[in-house]
């Protein structure tokens, strides 16, 4: 199983952290989608490129979380 967290960049030159731990493959390139934020609001966001984080730790059975990238349009 995959898990993916998405990161917006904002309009302020911000990163904000999206609230989601998502299942499944990550959006393709370029799919615009509602990004709720940690701090409770809403954006509306473009992905980007993304990759992944570490992988697993040996003996642990705990997938990679995928980091996705995304601005804020």
């Amino acid at each position: 199983m995959q898990y993916y967290r998405i990161y917006v960049r904002l309009k302020s030159g911000g990163q904000a952290t999206g609230r989601e731990l998502y299942t499944g493959a990550p959006p393709n390139h370029s799919t615009v989608l509602d990004v709720p934020l940690i701090t409770g609001r809403n954006v509306k966001a473009r992905i980007g490129p993304y990759h992944a984080e570490g992988g697993k730790k040996k003996g642990a059975a705990i997938a990679p979380v995928v980091e996705v990238y995304a601005d804020e349009i």
